[in-house]
């Protein structure tokens, strides 16, 4: 005997179950959550990997491809991105909805230990962290003039940065892009094999020359 045909035959069962699912919906109504912008926990972990020095290329070759290598290895992945700069690179895991955000984590930090045995040296240990949407930039801002690079990195520095830091509310303040101030020292090969010493030798002494020390106060008297 199907639904349709009980309801028939028997009224007072059907305004009954009209009854219980609408008190129910009534209930559930008034319990449900209601925010604007509601909190998420995408799947998506990020890793992110520098190698001071080194070529968009050389990222490719020498530290994303083993990454990507380690990482595919890991069940339920729905894509898998990577975004590269000079010295730097961004690895982008997505998993299904139904892969624990927690033990992808761990999983990729585990995979992201290993290929780090198959890249230079000199390169920094991956930083391994899940997506945060409250983390995310609210704003972001594009500086633009008619003046070097340099000058605008500046601005946006000293100027712009430290004053949307006093804004109440602000949290943090990133700057990406521009050009930070550095000073190139060009080696001659031939002066320096004629002096034995080698790059490291020059490195070593610049290093111990750069010391920050306190200039002491000025009083200003009557």
């Amino acid at each position: 005997m199907r639904l349709t045909e009980i309801c028939v035959q028997r009224p007072v069962f059907a305004f009954m179950l009209i009854l219980f699912l609408a008190v129910m919906g009534l209930f559930s109504f008034f319990d449900l959550g209601v925010d604007l912008f509601p909190r998420t926990d995408p799947a998506t972990v990020y890793i992110n990997t520098r190698l001071p020095g080194a070529s968009p290329e050389e990222m490719v070759s020498q530290v994303v491809m083993p990454l990507e290598e380690a990482v595919s290895a890991i069940s339920g992945i729905d894509e898998l991105r990577a975004m590269v700069t000079e010295g730097s690179c961004n690895l982008i895991v997505t998993f299904v909805l139904d892969k624990d955000i927690s033990e992808a984590v761990e999983e990729v930090r585990e995979k992201a230990a290993g290929a780090v045995r198959r890249m230079p040296p000199n390169v920094l240990p991956p930083v391994v962290r899940k997506a945060d949407p409250d983390s995310d930039p609210v704003v972001t801002m594009a500086l633009s003039g008619d003046v070097s690079v340099r000058e605008l990195t500046e601005v946006a520095d000293k100027i712009v940065r430290r004053g949307l830091e006093t804004v109440d509310g602000v949290a943090a303040v990133n700057i990406s892009g521009g050009r930070k101030r550095q000073i190139n020292i060009m080696l001659d090969l031939n002066k320096l094999n004629g002096y034995n010493l080698t790059a490291q030798d020059v490195e070593r002494a610049v290093r111990s020359e750069n010391v920050e020390t306190p200039g002491g106060r000025i009083i200003r008297g009557p």
